[in-house]
């Protein structure tokens, strides 16, 4: 599929999809090793091709806010526009996809889901962004047929494609890996501060967003790297959902898990500062519960939820108070 977001510099072509901006000569892939210099043109010879789907609990995202209890469709692609050195997927984020993929459209997927009467609709596990043109177009046809659509990011794109997709995204999940441009550069070879972009934009525009943190042992995890986070999210607002993940070794990261004491740290400091924190990857600080009268809203047991506190409009039943939860 040939995209439209590049333009033509003597004898390359840049890419104008993400902050990476790779100069292509012809036959040259960019750093996600997905689009490509075709005659000059950027193509995405692999657009339409699904890594991985199947439903998901809609907290797996992690979601809390946004239907919570319910379940939601998922699908993946392959590559990534980062190279994170701790990425939890890398076999297909890192990775093309092989002959025997075969391609769908957004109009036989839409069906799909129809058929199946799947209302919601993520794109997730590896980088949706990269797959930009299938997504948007998938996206635009699921709001026709009132199918929601949540999206899974690490919120590294441009701004003006950005703006394009994020009016037909319901919801969010974005990573914000980190808390300055040293730890971007030096662990997922990007730049922090489109990412900052990317979440104000998706605000702007009335997307549920939640923002998630991989909190990596001696990597990321000082007090002074939560408190630089927690400034950012509360600039935007103390309403954000935040999730504080305990990390595992993965790809080429083989430290050893974050104590769950630092996670605890984390999330007591964030309380003071935000609304609704939640840890990742650990068995504690899991439930929501009313920003105002602090009644228990919602219990959650891994992936059992309880719906114990709030009316179909995510309201609190003992003080009426919202608490930015979509039902």
């Amino acid at each position: 599929m040939e995209v439209r977001l590049y333009q033509k510099i003597n004898d390359k072509t840049e890419c104008l999809l993400c902050p990476n901006n790779c100069k292509l000569k012809e036959g040259q892939s960019g750093l996600c090793n997905i689009r490509e210099n075709v005659n000059g043109n950027i193509i995405n010879p692999y657009s339409g091709i699904i890594s991985s789907s199947g439903i998901d609990p809609i907290e797996k995202k992690p979601l809390y806010h946004f239907y919570p209890g319910s379940e939601i469709y998922s699908i993946g692609f392959f590559g990534c526009t980062l190279k994170c050195q701790f990425c939890q997927n890398w076999q297909i984020s890192q990775n093309k996809p092989l002959d025997y993929f075969k391609k769908i459209s957004p109009e036989d997927f839409v069906l799909y889901l129809k058929k199946n009467n799947f209302n919601k609709i993520a794109y997730t596990y590896s980088e949706p962004t990269l797959y930009y043109e299938w997504v948007l177009e998938t996206a635009k046809l699921c709001r026709k047929n009132d199918i929601k659509n949540v999206i899974v990011t690490n919120g590294y794109l441009n701004k003006e494609p950005a703006k394009e997709l994020l009016k037909f995204i319901d919801a969010a999940n974005i990573d914000l890996k980190g808390a300055d441009d040293q730890f971007y550069k030096k662990n997922c070879n990007g730049k922090i501060e489109p990412v900052k972009e990317f979440i104000k934009i998706a605000f702007d525009l009335n997307v549920h967003i939640e923002l998630t943190t991989l909190v990596i042992t001696n990597t990321n995890d000082s007090m002074e790297d939560c408190k630089k986070i927690m400034d950012f999210i509360k600039s935007i607002s103390t309403d954000i959902p935040f999730h504080i993940s305990r990390y595992h070794s993965a790809y080429k990261f083989n430290l050893p898990p974050t104590q769950e004491k630092t996670i605890k740290d984390w999330v007591n400091y964030a309380k003071n500062h935000l609304n609704f924190v939640y840890g990742g990857n650990v068995l504690f600080d899991n439930d929501t519960y009313c920003h105002n009268c602090k009644s228990l809203l919602i219990k959650r047991n891994f992936y059992l939820v309880s719906l114990i506190g709030i009316d179909n409009k995510g309201i609190c039943l003992k003080c009426s108070s919202k608490n930015n939860i979509i039902m």
